[in-house]
């Protein structure tokens, strides 16, 4: 996958590698933002890409045909901690 079918990466964000056996049986992988990447109901949900209309293009791909999934956690973790604070303030939840 070029790095041209997506906007530059936000290096806060950090990458994520995901591997997995293809629909021909070849080992694949996917280098995405860690946000265009989640599991969700046995499925890793990966963005790859967008449409003519802009669309999010998704694939689903079966956990039980994913090696790893490589991220950058550190970078991740700040993110996530970023979210939850702007959630807190939001619904001005303190937690003690």
């Amino acid at each position: 996958m070029s790095e041209t079918q997506f906007d530059m990466p936000d290096p806060e964000l950090g990458q994520a590698t995901i591997v997995f056996d293809g629909p021909d049986g070849d080992v694949e992988s996917f280098e995405v933002d860690n946000e265009h990447i989640v599991l969700f109901q046995d499925h890793w949900q990966v963005k790859i890409g967008e449409d003519d209309d802009g669309n999010d293009v998704i694939r689903r791909i079966p956990r039980n045909r994913v090696y790893y999934v490589e991220r950058s956690v550190e970078e991740f973790q700040d993110r996530i901690d970023a979210l939850v604070d702007r959630a807190k303030d939001r619904l001005n939840f303190d937690i003690g």
